[in-house]
């Protein structure tokens, strides 16, 4: 992926004061190191073929969610989210803020000895390898870099030219959920980086968020930058709308394809909002699952309106039967008024209309009492295997 720094819609400018450290540091009892290894937290300074690059080391917790997000993740009592945000998020000089978005990591480096119109890319990977890396062009010696995971270590080098540095390393900081900043659609987060009973659920295959595309008329709300980042950075295969149920029909516009252009499968299925988000919508939910039984459908976007509530029966049931502690699934839910949802949500509303119901089904954890909802629902055992196999 290649992207021009000056782009408004992917750049904020952040402040981070350069850290030089040579890889591997100082060591009273010097040992042999593997270039190609580098430590869990390092930078990079060395000369290639006559240009000195110094890229700082970033560390080994960097931070990715905002300190508005922070400090209510950090909040015990996750109900009381009405002290950070409430949905609309006013202020004196904006009717509505979208505070949902991440902060990006922002890579600043040197390269003396590099021509003065150098063009450079920025290279990060999450691999020693440069696996599939992501790449970003630039003139200038810094680019932010939103949308990585959480509490995940990546690889970064910095060409000038032809000429390639060594690799920097750092690690994000642990613990969801994975924010991210898609621009023109709001309440974008990854259902991976949350604790499962198996370890942090897999980040990168399955996302919820907000609607792409106006509802009743259609019109593409989501920008060109937005579309770049879901399709060609995230990778997005399969679209679920799940707008436009019997008491709406024609919410979801119409539409019979995605935002995102014909390469992504376009699933809508309809689901109704008013009333027991599970009892009204049974056929749907075992569509939903389905789909997400198929590996071959990943990744995967779901929304419905503001993807709040029928997004959130889908997130919260696919985190439960993962393990993931019925607090984070609530908390999650929550964060939705980091983003501008119309509205401030609690947790009265999805009690009554999903959770209560949920927990009156057979089992002795809540992962058991999901799988049970689902069987009820008509899927396989197969099937929820295969969730969790993929997912977990």
């Amino acid at each position: 992926m290649k992207q021009r720094s000056f782009l408004a819609a992917t750049a904020i400018a952040l402040s981070l004061g350069l850290v030089l450290v040579a890889c591997g540091g100082e060591n009273p009892t010097p040992t042999p190191t593997d270039p190609s290894k580098p430590a869990p937290s390092a930078g990079f300074e060395g000369t290639v073929e006559g240009i000195k690059f110094t890229l700082p080391n970033l560390g080994n917790s960097v931070e990715l969610h905002t300190p508005e997000q922070a400090a209510y993740l950090k909040q015990k009592a996750y109900a009381e989210i009405n002290k950070y945000a409430n949905g609309v998020n006013k202020d004196e000089t904006h009717d509505h803020r979208e505070i949902s978005y991440p902060l990006p990591v922002t890579f600043t480096w040197r390269a003396e000895g590099a021509a003065a119109d150098a063009e450079y890319t920025l290279s990060v990977s999450e691999t020693e390898r440069m696996d599939d890396a992501w790449e970003f062009s630039t003139a200038e010696m810094t680019v932010d870099v939103y949308n990585l995971k959480v509490g995940t270590t990546y690889y970064w080098t910095v060409s000038a030219g032809n000429v390639e540095s060594g690799k920097a390393v750092f690690t994000t900081k642990s613990g969801g959920p994975r924010n991210l900043y898609v621009d023109g659609v709001a309440n974008v987060r990854d259902l991976g980086g949350w604790q499962g009973a198996n370890g942090p659920v897999r980040q990168g295959l399955l996302y919820r968020c907000g609607r792409l595309n106006a509802n009743y008329s259609g019109e593409q709300t989501i920008t060109e930058a937005g579309i770049a980042m879901m399709r060609d950075t995230l990778k997005i295969k399969t679209e679920i709308d799940l707008r436009g149920g019997s008491d709406d029909a024609s919410e979801y516009g119409n539409k019979n394809e995605s935002m995102l252009g014909s390469t992504v499968a376009y699933h809508h299925i309809g689901m109704n909002w008013n009333g027991n988000l599970f009892t009204l919508n049974k056929p749907q939910l075992k569509e939903v699952f389905s789909l997400l039984a198929d590996p071959s459908n990943y990744p995967i976007i779901f929304h419905c309106s503001i993807g709040t509530d029928r997004t959130g029966i889908i997130a919260y049931m696919i985190g439960g039967l993962l393990g993931v502690a019925e607090a984070d699934l609530c908390r999650d839910y929550l964060f939705s008024n980091f983003a501008y949802i119309e509205g401030a949500r609690d947790l009265g509303t999805i009690r009554n209309t999903y959770i209560n119901t949920i927990n009156g089904f057979h089992g002795e954890t809540f992962s058991e009492k999901v799988r049970e909802a689902m069987l009820s629902l008509g899927l396989t055992e197969g099937q929820i295997d295969s969730i969790v196999t993929i997912l977990g």
